[in-house]
């Protein structure tokens, strides 16, 4: 389906807590964050540890088990989330192979379960 589109091309970014990468939906419609969910982030083959990771879309930033109860907040089809890692320096120019794995769960299809894992080589911006 969509999930090769996961990780969102030139959004690797340096931060001064951390990193963040853009994710998109790998759906067809819009989604409440509550049937979202980012099974894992790694880097260069390291696991990052869930509690380092916040989710962030529609100018709102939320940790990972808080999108489970997020029934009203919607992720659209259009609007890159990003997830942002907090301490863990990387530098402006380096390259890193990024793995992200997200499940959705649409709610309007009774017992479809998508996990998507999707690893790219991406340069720090």
């Amino acid at each position: 389906m969509m999930f090769d589109k996961v990780i969102d091309e030139g959004t690797l970014r340096a931060l001064p807590s951390g990193f963040s990468v853009g994710v998109r939906l790998p759906w067809y419609r819009a989604l409440p964050l509550s049937t979202i969910s980012v099974n894992s982030l790694r880097i260069d083959g390291q696991d990052v540890a869930p509690e380092r990771v916040r989710f962030m879309v529609n100018d709102k930033a939320y940790s990972l088990p808080e999108l489970a109860d997020l029934f009203e907040e919607m992720w659209f089809t259009t609007d890159t989330a990003t997830l942002e890692v907090a301490d863990w320096g990387l530098t402006a120019g380096s390259e890193h192979e990024i793995t992200a794995e997200i499940e959705i769960r649409p709610p309007y299809i009774k017992g479809l379960r998508r996990v998507g894992r999707v690893t790219k080589t991406m340069r720090v911006h």
